[in-house]
């Protein structure tokens, strides 16, 4: 069993295990063709439109609970209208790509 020393080092090997599994299991091919210059251009889809939900009623950590919880390396997003402020983890984004949000009365679709 592989031991993980930081948060991070798990995030990334339980995203690269869901995107191998997935990648496994649902796979569609497409071949387009050029007429023009006779060539043909092959396109794999390894996930079905949808397939990752977005976050829509997203939860925060307060900035102490976030110092505790994340690395002081780790990578965020940040986001401040009307001073609203607001931080997403990279990492995070990369395994659920969209968050629908609302910061300082402003709807926003946070992506990665």
């Amino acid at each position: 069993m592989m031991k993980y020393t930081t948060r991070k080092q798990f995030i990334r090997w339980a995203g690269l295990a869901l995107l191998l599994t997935l990648s496994a299991c649902i796979r569609q091919q497409t071949t387009l063709t050029n007429t023009a210059h006779d060539t043909e251009y092959e396109l794999i889809t390894l996930l079905p439109r949808d397939a990752i939900p977005a976050i829509d009623n997203p939860q925060f950590l307060t900035a102490s609970e976030a110092e505790a919880f994340y690395d002081a390396d780790e990578l965020v997003l940040g986001v401040e209208f009307d001073g609203d402020a607001r931080a997403y983890s990279v990492p995070f984004l990369s395994n659920h790509e969209i968050v629908n949000d609302t910061v300082g009365g402003v709807k926003i679709a946070v992506t990665w």
